[in-house]
C-alpha cells in the first residue's frame, strides 16, 4: 500500500473507532514512512468554534447546550476548509465524523471526486446498542447521561446509517465491517486483515 490512500471511519459513539484511527496511523507511519498523513475530524473544528468568540461561536455552542445537532453546513464548511487549505494529494488521509447526514455524505463523495481519492477504504466500527451505552455510562462525560445517550443512538440509525449506506453504494468505495465488540488490539488486526496489510 505505497499509495496514498483514504480512510472514512463510521461507528456509533462509544465504538472506539478514534483509537482504531491512531493505530492505524501508526501502523502505516512505520509501513509507508514516505507518505504523509492527514486527519479531518469535524469534532476538533467543531469545538475549535465553540471556544471562540464570534457570533457563529454562540450560535454553535447554544446549539451544543441544547443537545441539538450542528447544521450540515456547517460541518461541511469546516471538513471542507481543511481540505481544501491541506490536501496535496500525497497524503493518507483519515476522515473520523463524517459524513453525519445523507446530503453531507453526496457532498464528501464530490469532494472525493474532486480530489481524486481512490481507493477509499469506508470501516464501518459496529458496535451493540447495549454495549455502546455500557461504554459510554462508564465513561460519563457530561452528556453520557442514558438519555443523552439514547438521543445520540436514535440520530446515529436515522442519519449516519443512511449516510454510509449511501457511500456504500459508490463504486470507489471499498467497505470494511468490522466487529467493534472486541480488544482495540484485535479491532486493529482486524482492520488490517480486511484492508489486506
Amino acid at each position: 500500500m505505497a499509495v496514498p490512500q483514504t480512510f472514512i471511519f463510521a461507528g456509533p459513539s462509544g465504538s472506539g473507532k478514534g483509537t482504531q484511527v491512531d493505530l492505524l496511523k501508526r501502523f502505516l507511519l512505520k509501513n509507508t514512512p514516505e507518505i504523509p498523513q492527514y486527519s479531518s475530524y469535524t469534532g476538533d473544528g467543531f469545538r475549535n468554534l465553540m471556544n471562540g468568540t464570534t457570533f457563529t461561536s454562540h450560535l454553535v455552542k447554544e446549539i451544543q447546550n441544547a443537545g441539538l445537532l450542528q447544521p450540515e453546513f456547517l460541518a461541511i464548511y469546516l471538513w471542507a476548509d481543511n481540505l481544501v487549505k491541506n490536501i496535496t494529494g500525497k497524503e493518507h488521509l483519515f476522515i473520523d465524523g463524517s459524513p453525519r447526514k445523507p446530503a453531507e455524505a453526496v457532498v464528501l463523495d464530490s469532494a472525493m471526486q474532486f480530489f481524486k481519492r481512490e481507493p477509499i477504504h469506508l470501516i464501518d466500527v459496529q458496535v451493540s446498542d447495549a454495549e455502546t451505552k455500557r461504554r459510554l455510562l462508564a465513561r460519563a462525560r457530561h452528556d453520557d447521561t442514558e438519555e443523552g445517550i439514547d438521543r445520540r443512538l436514535a440520530w446515529y440509525k436515522t442519519e449516519v446509517v443512511p449516510a454510509v449506506e449511501y457511500l456504500k453504494k459508490q463504486s470507489r468505495y471499498q467497505f470494511h465491517d468490522i466487529n467493534g465488540e472486541q480488544t482495540p488490539e484485535k479491532v486493529h488486526a482486524d482492520i488490517l486483515a480486511s484492508l489486506g496489510l
